[in-house]
């Protein structure tokens, strides 16, 4: 029973350090704010994790490692075309988005912060998802030869992110994300894809 007490605390532990990220920004937000927050000590917090960074790292392989994951699913469902696959992708950060507005929130923000990077375990991963979509892509004519990993890789996992999180912002008067836009993501994705030279 103690064991299913701690697992509950440490994801509470995870759930406050979104939350207090996306309300005062990851360089501003400290231990003591996460604890606070978390309604534990700081040195329970140091019991767990080394500090900060080390806790918010936990938190990025985690989101990164199920995204990985997602498309690995997908992926194996999907091996003759790899439209299905972008717009089941696609489709999952914008439900993702609206049922986990925070969870959303923080990992846009480590998408954007130089400071935490994927583990080589993960970047491996990454490559490989990416060579097995490209060669789908390519036989199916919907790649071209021509794009690269890098592009294939930021297309598919940042510019959905970004692109939601732009009309969160309410620039333009709050623009509510929609399956419409789930339809403009894949399109836009495909054709990039498909037309690079």
């Amino acid at each position: 029973m103690a064991r299913k007490i701690d697992e509950d605390k440490i994801q509470h532990i995870k759930e406050a350090t979104m939350q207090t990220i996306v309300e005062n920004g990851i360089e501003s937000t400290t231990i003591a704010m996460i604890a606070k927050n978390a309604n534990v000590s700081g040195g329970y917090l140091y019991r767990i994790y080394e500090g900060k960074q080390d806790l918010i790292n936990n938190l990025y392989y985690d989101k990164v490692n199920s995204l990985y994951k997602e498309l690995e699913f997908l992926l194996a469902l999907n091996q003759t075309s790899i439209e299905p696959l972008i717009k089941s992708f696609v489709q999952n950060r914008v439900v993702y988005y609206l049922n986990e507005p925070i969870a959303s929130k923080f990992f846009y923000q480590l998408l954007h912060n130089e400071n935490f990077t994927i583990t080589t375990e993960l970047k491996d991963k990454s490559m490989l998802l990416m060579e097995s979509i490209k060669d789908i892509g390519v036989k199916s004519g919907e790649i071209s030869n021509s794009l690269s990993l890098y592009q294939l890789h930021y297309h598919i996992f940042v510019y959905p992110v970004d692109y939601i999180n732009f009309k969160r912002k309410n620039i333009f008067d709050g623009q509510e994300t929609t399956n419409e836009d789930v339809i403009y993501l894949t399109k836009n994705i495909l054709n990039f894809f498909k037309n690079i030279k």
